[in-house]
């Protein structure tokens, strides 16, 4: 029978190492993560509702092996966006100073009031083998099936890399900080068992 898992922070804490666009948890568990641009159910007509709901259900009943949703919302960073307007100012003429300055205030009160939220499907495969090789196979062939699934869904899904599962798992760890994922790899991320590196967030 096919069951779902709530997941949480906790669930990430037993991670060995990310590489290959794989989470390495203790006990050779390996994790998959899944994402795609959602899909405003709303402005659906009713037809097309009922197609992705069938469609849905269709790969629900298809799988033989668990899944975990997980969802994050975050605050828009527009920070980058920011840094460029002030870089431009005194290249602006006179008349644009001022036009340029509401929008870099504007940016900051969005920034402020916006949220994205984000879904993402845990694929797990568990493997008592310790054969890599394999239980990347194994678990890549998972992947393939949600992602054909999510496919006839109207989605167009995609499988997180290594730096973007660095960057996903800092922020669902570090909630109160700002970190980009350059500055995790520069600090030694992909190399944190070997060099025990430690990484700190600006607030």
């Amino acid at each position: 029978m096919m069951f779902f898992k709530k997941s949480s922070s906790a669930d990430f804490l037993d991670i060995e190492d990310i590489k290959d666009g794989l989470l390495i948890l203790k006990g050779n568990r390996y994790r998959a993560v899944v994402t795609a641009d959602p899909v405003n159910f709303s402005l659906l007509s009713e037809e097309e509702q009922e197609g992705l709901e069938a469609a849905f259900m269709n790969l629900l009943l298809s799988l033989s092996f668990p899944l975990q949703f997980f969802t994050v919302i975050k605050p828009v960073d527009v920070s980058e966006s920011v840094a460029e307007f002030r870089e431009r100012l005194q290249l602006l003429p006179d008349g644009m100073i001022e036009y340029e300055r509401e929008l870099e205030e504007f940016l900051g009160y969005f920034s402020k009031q916006t949220i994205t939220t984000e879904s993402y499907v845990i694929v797990p495969y568990d493997d008592s083998s310790r054969e890599y090789n394999r239980a990347r196979g194994e678990l890549m062939r998972r992947v393939h099936v949600v992602a054909e699934g999510l496919a006839k869904c109207g989605l167009m899904p995609r499988v997180l890399g290594t730096d973007e599962l660095l960057e996903l798992m800092f922020f669902v760890l570090n909630r109160d900080g700002n970190i980009k994922v350059n500055t995790l790899i520069k600090a030694g991320a992909l190399e944190l068992h070997k060099k025990e590196v430690r990484l700190s967030a600006e607030a």
